[in-house]
This record gives structure tokens, sequence and C-alpha cells, in this order.
């Protein structure tokens, strides 16, 4: 249930951020649109895995797609620790997206526990580091989830784990 809560408050997060950004584009000046242009570019150059089928690319094989990979790349590399976090934290929500029986859904869904807590434990300030573990928690689960297949398959894995407890991760926490 948690996890589906989650889901939809990314979702409504993204359609909020949509309308802004349309806001924002109908009232800007001339001299602000190539700016605008050249981030929209950068983004969709890192967004093109929408038609890759529910696995997506993967071309160095660690697990991760690899417009998931560029998307660390650019935005969560700024220690190599917070690297490693989003790293695992992207492999166990790919894992749970990609679960086929409860068991393999339960052991995904205890990954992302592990790598929440990391992520936890590398950004430990409660009030300084809030947003930034937000965002690499939000992006990485709405980047897995980008396509209708992918969302689906996703929800999915969350009604095979529905009901489901699970304890704290013990250390280590952190791959």
């Amino acid at each position: 249930m948690y996890m589906l809560i989650r889901l939809f408050i990314i979702l409504a997060i993204l359609l909020v951020s949509a309308c802004d950004e349309y806001e924002s584009e109908q009232t800007a000046t001339p001299s602000s649109i190539p700016t605008e242009v050249e981030a929209v570019s950068s983004l969709t150059e890192i967004q093109g895995q929408t038609s890759a089928g529910l696995k997506g690319t993967d071309n160095n094989a660690n697990g991760i797609r690899d417009d998931i990979d560029q998307l660390i790349e650019q935005k969560f590399s700024y220690t190599p620790e917070i690297k490693r976090a989003a790293e695992q934290e992207a492999r166990a929500l790919q894992q749970f997206m990609e679960a086929k029986t409860k068991e393999a859904a339960l052991k995904a869904a205890e990954q992302i526990a592990r790598a929440t807590r990391c992520t936890f434990k590398i950004l430990p300030d409660p009030i300084r580091d809030y947003e930034k573990r937000q965002a690499l928690s939000k992006e990485l689960e709405a980047w897995t989830i980008n396509t209708k297949e992918r969302l689906s398959k996703y929800l999915e894995s969350s009604k095979l784990i529905g009901g489901a407890y699970f304890m704290q991760p013990v250390e280590p926490v952190c791959d």
C-alpha cells in the first residue's frame, strides 16, 4: 500500500511540474528560449528509453538501464558514495519491476529497503539532506516506470507483496 501511495505522489508531482513548465514556456522572453530548449534537449537525450520494452537497454550489463545510468551520472554523482547508493537503488527498483513471483518481489523490496537505508546513511542530515534523498528516490522510481508497460508491471509487483511486512535492513546496507 505504501508503494502505491508513493507511486501516486510521484505521478502527481510529475503532472504538477509539467503544468509549471507549460506556464513558464508561455511567459518566456525571447532571450530565455534557447536556454530552455537546450535544457529540454539534454533531458530528452537521456529519457530515450521509452520504447525498449520492460527491461530496456543495458549495454554495460550492470543491472541498470542505460538511460538511468545517464541520469545518475548527470544528477547523482556529486560524490562516489551517493553515486553508488543511486546505482544500488536503481538496480533494486529494476529487479522489483521485473519480479514474476511473490518471492522475487519480496527479495527486490528488501533490496529497495537496503538501498533506501544506504541513502539515509550517506545523507544523514534530516533537514539539509532531505531534498537530495527525496530527489534521488523519486526520480529513480519515476524513470524506472516511465512507460505504461513498466508502470503496469511495477504495480503488479506491488500487488504481489501486498500485506507483507519488512524488518529493518541489517548492516551492511550499502553495496
